[in-house]
């Protein structure tokens, strides 16, 4: 009777403590942020498991939108690497590469310094092939 009666009022009392729980928000203020999240267009990610790395990049366009090229739907965009190692207080770190013309993800390749971001960028009829190599701390473009 007493595990019952000790059974009984536990869950009485967990059921109370969850529902006395208040979910609160507040407004995030940041413009720039607010901006980002809203307007992503593509992502990828990459887990680089040699190098415990986590990898993830975004691509969202400019504020001004257009590129300013007459009969195209290009436009300029910034891409956001964002990188972390693994573990319980990961050091990350955020990179911008800014107003890059018309970018698209292609893949993601091993070289021998770690992983890197294959990306292409310009006119349609033009467009450039870069590999981006990604550190914890830095990234090249090659």
């Amino acid at each position: 009777m007493k595990r019952i009666f000790l059974l009984l009022l536990i869950v009485i009392v967990g059921h109370r403590i969850t529902i006395a729980q208040t979910i609160k928000f507040k407004e995030v203020k940041n413009a720039d942020l607010t901006y980002v999240l809203n307007n992503i267009v593509k992502t990828t990610r990459f887990t680089d498991d040699k190098n415990n790395l986590l990898i993830r990049a975004y691509i969202v366009p400019d504020k001004s939108g257009s590129a300013h090229i007459e009969g195209t739907d290009e436009v300029a965009s910034s891409i956001y690497i964002a990188v972390s190692n693994d573990g319980e207080t990961p050091e990350q770190h955020l990179f911008r590469l800014a107003s890059v013309y018309n970018p698209k993800l292609v893949n993601w390749v091993k070289t021998a310094t770690g992983p890197g971001l294959v990306l292409t960028y310009g006119p349609a009829n033009k467009a450039r092939k870069v590999t981006i190599q990604v550190g914890l701390k830095q990234l090249v473009v090659r």
